[in-house]
């Protein structure tokens, strides 16, 4: 499939200039920067959110991260929830199902993207499958998303490992 038809259009039409990385076939962004063999925090992923009033946001920020949604629901003053599966189908008809794209504005979404990608030289993104990723460089990126909200809303993602606890005998002290 390569890039989605609306994201296709909607970067041509920006002029943003952009190269394409193939890959195996992965769903989940963790396992996505796995496979293409790239840093998870330089991996743009999109999370659908919306509010009480049904007002659609799609949230941007590295794949590496978690959203905040405390933060979110301060800076909209607004209880914004997670959008789920069968519903985002509706949104992005020109990509495979959980291939969420970064480019909310081809979709006619609005975006607020994390401040935490302006760390990255280079940005990769779905692009509509899960088997290519777009490639930008930070001044594209910049493009991308000028005229859309920017805050930092999200926090490393850490996977934690508690050891096991060892439980003494009582017969060990004796």
């Amino acid at each position: 499939m390569g890039v989605a038809r609306n994201i296709e259009k909607y970067l041509t039409a920006n002029k943003i200039e952009y190269s394409l990385l193939e890959h195996a076939y992965a769903e989940g962004s963790f396992n996505t920067a796995q496979v293409a063999k790239i840093d998870n925090h330089s991996l743009a992923k999109g999370v659908l959110l919306r509010d009480e009033d049904f007002h659609y946001t799609l949230c941007v920020l590295p794949s590496s991260h978690k959203i905040l949604r405390h933060t979110l629901n301060q800076i909209f003053d607004r209880h914004m929830h997670l959008v789920e599966e069968d519903e985002l189908v509706q949104f992005f008809k020109d990509c495979e199902a959980g291939a969420i794209p970064v480019v909310g504005k081809a979709y006619g979404l609005d975006v607020i993207w994390d401040d935490e990608l302006m760390d990255n030289d280079v940005i990769y993104m779905e692009a509509g499958d899960h088997r290519h990723l777009i490639c930008i460089k930070q001044p594209e990126f910049s493009k991308l998303m000028r005229n859309t909200l920017h805050d930092h809303f999200s926090a490393s993602r850490h996977r934690h490992y508690q050891a096991p606890v060892h439980v003494r005998n009582t017969y060990e002290s004796i």
